[in-house]
């Protein structure tokens, strides 16, 4: 089976195993996660932030959000644009973002965007991961566009129990060997 293929089949296991997995635990191991964040080193040094807004049962990351812009980080959060590209865009306020693509809170296209090589620190989502981390995504390759382009330090957000041994990846898959998870870093 092609590897396309795979990460397709595994995409869609998941995705039923997710939906065995009461939301409380995803809401306690986000809250576990992000905690996790905040005390990290990386996290303390950064000076820009991108992360993802949470949405359905990724790691809840409004308090790490809110927490960055108390702290006076400057925060960049995506905007999906074109099949598979996205931006990030600054935001000042968590009530800047709306609903955009795929129902995911997003800044407006006006707010300010900044490159990659701008940011210091990039909290990133999965789907799933492996222990070496290897990530997979929900498929429409915009973090892996975005990672390709990307040099600073990166964290991946993956609950316990999307951690698996192995995972099926293509060549233009990104590792990311800093996975926070609710139990450890």
């Amino acid at each position: 089976m092609a590897a396309r293929q795979e990460k397709q089949a595994f995409r869609k296991k998941i995705r039923a195993e997710m939906q065995l997995i009461p939301d409380e635990y995803f809401h306690q191991a986000g809250q576990q996660m992000c905690r996790r964040v905040l005390e990290s080193e990386d996290y303390r040094q950064a000076k820009t932030i991108f992360c993802f807004v949470s949405h359905g049962k990724e790691p809840n990351t409004y308090p790490l959000l809110e927490q960055a812009l108390a702290d006076g980080k400057t925060l960049c959060v995506p905007l999906c644009k074109a099949e598979g590209e996205m931006d990030a865009k600054v935001i000042h306020s968590l009530n800047e973002l709306q609903p955009g693509a795929y129902g995911i809170p997003e800044p407006g296209e006006n707010a300010e965007t900044l490159l990659p090589s701008q940011i210091d620190l990039a909290i990133i989502p999965c789907l799933a991961a492996s222990k070496d981390g290897k990530r997979l995504g929900k498929g429409g390759g915009y973090y892996d566009r975005f990672l390709a382009a990307y040099t600073g330090k990166t964290v991946l957000l993956c609950p316990e129990k999307l951690i698996f041994d192995t995972i099926p990846t293509e060549p233009h898959d990104i590792l990311l060997p800093k996975i926070i998870t609710e139990k450890e870093a």
